[in-house]
């Protein structure tokens, strides 16, 4: 019987452990991850940065997102998401959405029809709200037409009614219908917003239904949405904020209306107290206080308000364009054509879609 050598018994299983070390090797195993298969929904957080909750979407409405993780439903609000990563979304999709909310607008609206939404109800729903957001801003902006913006934010509303962007989208859409001078239709949006449990857009909802009824001529009613938020037993960060917003909107209702005891003095109390840096807050106290006194005749004090306007809180284009207008009737008064000329031209040139410029004779 011949022998078996022993080399050759134990060679071969070494040569074949050597020989699937290297597919091994070259050929990795794929790799299982859970997260693909899972939508992230991003929530602000107090320090700045941004908390994860991982789940599946089942279904969402204006006041917040229904997350489901290991059978359990759970609702974040919307107020709270910072942004929405879906499973199975094309990645372009996240960088187009960083870049629109950074203001990039024009650029975005170029990325973003050629996202696929991969036939996913959510996605398309995010596409849309992100194309909505571009015209919007762009017609606000001049650019664009505010008609055809106003078509893409109404679409999106009568088709995502559930939307968690419906009280941003309400308020852009309240935006459009006022800049077309269509302010009755402007203030029954922001009656929408009003009604929202989300503070922030309720707050703001009757704030800019306040400004909506002033532009109408409703000065009582727009005072008396002013009183609800003055009314708030809330002292958050957003309620002071839309407090001090809605003392200088009644204060300009009263103006308005022909009143004039006790208007001064809480728009002076509320520049002596509050942070400078305020621009928002400060912009609508002198174009406040400075309607008080074009109403009253005093053209020299109410130029003196709006120029602190026109020339310090130019990043606050509504308020901006609001005292260019009243600048460019004060200065007819004080015997300055060439300045009134000038103050129109660029009222027309930068704010072309605003109300504001749509006022001019």
């Amino acid at each position: 019987m011949p022998k078996i050598s022993c080399f050759r018994i134990t060679r071969i299983p070494v040569i074949l452990l050597a020989v699937l070390a290297m597919l091994a090797m070259a050929c990795p195993a794929p790799r299982v991850s859970i997260a693909q298969s899972l939508d992230n929904i991003y929530r602000f957080s107090g320090s700045g940065g941004s908390t994860k909750v991982s789940g599946k979407i089942v279904d969402m409405t204006p006041e917040g997102v229904i997350v489901e993780s290991r059978g359990k439903k759970t609702t974040v609000a919307a107020k709270d998401i910072r942004k929405i990563v879906y499973a199975g979304q094309a990645s372009q999709l996240d960088r187009t959405r960083e870049r629109i909310m950074s203001g990039n607008y024009g650029q975005g609206l170029d990325e973003i029809d050629k996202i696929n939404d991969k036939n996913n109800t959510f996605v398309a729903h995010e596409i849309a709200y992100l194309k909505s957001l571009c015209y919007a801003k762009l017609a606000i902006n001049g650019s664009k037409s505010l008609k055809d913006a106003g078509i893409y934010v109404n679409a999106f509303l009568q088709k995502y009614k559930k939307s968690y962007h419906f009280y941003s989208m309400t308020e852009l859409k309240g935006r459009l219908l006022q800049n077309l001078k269509m302010t009755d239709l402007a203030a029954a949006e922001f009656k929408i917003m009003s009604q929202a449990q989300w503070p922030e857009y309720n707050y703001k909802g009757h704030y800019l239904l306040a400004r909506s009824l002033n532009l109408e001529g409703q000065h009582a009613q727009a005072a008396a949405q002013c009183d609800a938020i003055l009314s708030a037993a809330d002292n958050s960060d957003v309620a002071r904020l839309y407090k001090g917003l809605a003392t200088c909107a009644k204060a300009k209702s009263l103006a308005l209306a022909g009143e004039t005891a006790g208007i001064e003095e809480p728009i002076r109390q509320l520049i002596k107290v509050e942070n400078p840096d305020n621009k928002r807050l400060f912009a609508a106290a002198y174009n406040a206080w400075g309607v008080y006194h074009f109403k009253s005749g005093r053209w020299k004090e109410a130029r003196e308000k709006f120029l602190l306007t026109h020339l310090l809180m130019t990043s606050e284009a509504d308020a901006h364009a609001e005292a260019l207008f009243y600048l460019s009737k004060i200065w007819p008064k004080l015997e300055n054509t060439e300045e009134a000329n000038k103050t129109r031209e660029l009222l027309k040139s930068r704010y072309r879609n605003s109300y504001w410029a749509q006022q001019l004779n």
